[in-house]
This record gives C-alpha cells, sequence and structure tokens, in this order.
C-alpha cells in the first residue's frame, strides 16, 4: 500500500460514510484559522525593511512567546487533520459514482448530508 492510501473495508467504507459530514465540517472550520494565520500574519516578527531601524542587528533564535508557539502547534495540527480528512473523503467521493438506482443514489446522498438510516 503507498504512503497516503487509506485501506478500504466494507465496515471502514461504511464508518467513513457515517463520519463524513463532521469531516466536512471539521475541514471548514479548520482551513479558517490556518488562513487568518497566513493572510493577516501572525506567524513571524514584523522586520523593518527601510530607515534606521532596518540597519539595526536583527534578533537570532526562537521566540518565547506562548501564544506564538500555541499559534504554531495548531496550525500544524491542523494542517495534518485536514489532509487525513481530506483523504478519506476523497476516497468516499471516488467512489460515488459506483451506487447505481435512483433510491440507493438518494439515500446515499442523505447518509453523507448527516441523515440516519
Amino acid at each position: 500500500m503507498l504512503k497516503g492510501q487509506i485501506k478500504v473495508t466494507k465496515e471502514n467504507l461504511l464508518q467513513l460514510i457515517e463520519n463524513y459530514r463532521w469531516m466536512v465540517e471539521t475541514i471548514e472550520e479548520a482551513r479558517q484559522p490556518v488562513a487568518k494565520a497566513y493572510n493577516n500574519s501572525y506567524i513571524g516578527a514584523k522586520t523593518a525593511m527601510y530607515g534606521i531601524e532596518a540597519t539595526l542587528p536583527k534578533a537570532s533564535g526562537g521566540t518565547s512567546d506562548p501564544v506564538y508557539t500555541e499559534v504554531q502547534r495548531r496550525v500544524y495540527s491542523l494542517n495534518y487533520r485536514i489532509k487525513e480528512y481530506e483523504q478519506k473523503i476523497a476516497e468516499i467521493q471516488k467512489r460515488i459514482p459506483l451506487v447505481h438506482g435512483d433510491r440507493e443514489v438518494e439515500v446515499l446522498h442523505r447518509l453523507l448530508d448527516g441523515d440516519s438510516m
């Protein structure tokens, strides 16, 4: 089995279908802070590029800011979880065209939307 692939058995597939909705919601929720961290530049310190400040020595080493460390931890863990959930969702989506019959397709889509049997 290649790295990044998921072994899909019948029981595993049923569990993935059952968990599909919350995995999608978790991905949507997890992507918001990650994007915010990159767009609003939470990560990294500001360094002067012009003026007298640009000639001063720059700090070396890491930061001891606990908030910065927590943001880094969340960004890393969210990226790992997002990738894992995306792989599971992709496995389900690859199999959707294999379902035949109007009733079976409707039942599958309702299950994926989070409805119960």
